[in-house]
């Protein structure tokens, strides 16, 4: 969608395969001229000192070694650029929404948790390479039907491991909650919440060598 609004956009990936499959997208769905697949670690970027206006990260940041991939992130991004963080969790506020959670996490105590990474952000605001963040929400309202639903739980590894019996209790115990909770024949509007952040890069902290050949960056370890 970036690069369809006109972006260059740089793709990148430690999973070979999710950037190949990217990569080779069919002719008639093809992926943008201004757009490019790239495996690698985040921690260890292969590119150029100063070279990206913005990067962004979703759902993944706390994936990541923080004071190594902040540093690089920081290392890329040219003067006045930005990092944008984006984690998009069910929102929980919704009654029906608070039941379903109350089943599931019976079984995997941080599914469907509202602040899920959210944690990975006092890295951010803790590091020395970027400047005051500012935060924005936003909701979004995705239906979703009996059978997704239920499709939904099961795919989650700690039910995907109960026993039949178990198993077929709890999913019963989901559908007797969607019949509850719907309004047939409408499905069901499950709430997401996208949570953003960004911050601008400080560069103070870094020394970079002549003609942009190397750089000193204190990781604060």
């Amino acid at each position: 969608m970036i690069a369809d609004d006109g972006h260059q956009v740089v793709c990148l990936d430690q999973d070979l395969s999710a950037v190949t499959s990217l990569a080779d997208r069919s002719t008639a769905d093809p992926i943008p001229r201004s757009m490019t697949t790239i495996a690698g670690q985040a921690s260890n970027l292969p590119f150029a000192d100063r070279v990206f206006d913005v990067v962004t990260c979703a759902q993944v940041l706390h994936r990541f070694a923080p004071g190594l991939t902040l540093a690089e992130v920081a290392r890329v991004l040219r003067p006045g650029g930005w990092i944008g963080v984006v984690y998009n969790t069910r929102d929980d506020t919704v009654p029906w929404v608070k039941r379903l959670t109350r089943l599931v996490q019976e079984y995997d105590a941080s599914i469907m948790s509202g602040d899920f990474g959210h944690g990975s952000i006092t890295a951010l605001e803790e590091s020395p390479y970027f400047g005051e963040i500012e935060k924005h929400s936003f909701r979004n309202w995705i239906p979703i039907t009996r059978p997704q639903m239920l499709a939904m739980v099961s795919r989650n590894p700690q039910v995907a491991q109960l026993g039949a019996a178990e198993q077929e209790r709890l999913l019963a115990q989901v559908g007797e909650l969607y019949d509850s909770s719907a309004r047939a024949p409408e499905p069901l509007l499950l709430p997401w919440q996208a949570t953003c952040w960004r911050a601008v890069v400080d560069h103070s902290q870094i020394t970079f060598g002549d003609g942009d050949d190397g750089l000193d960056i204190a990781l604060g370890f």
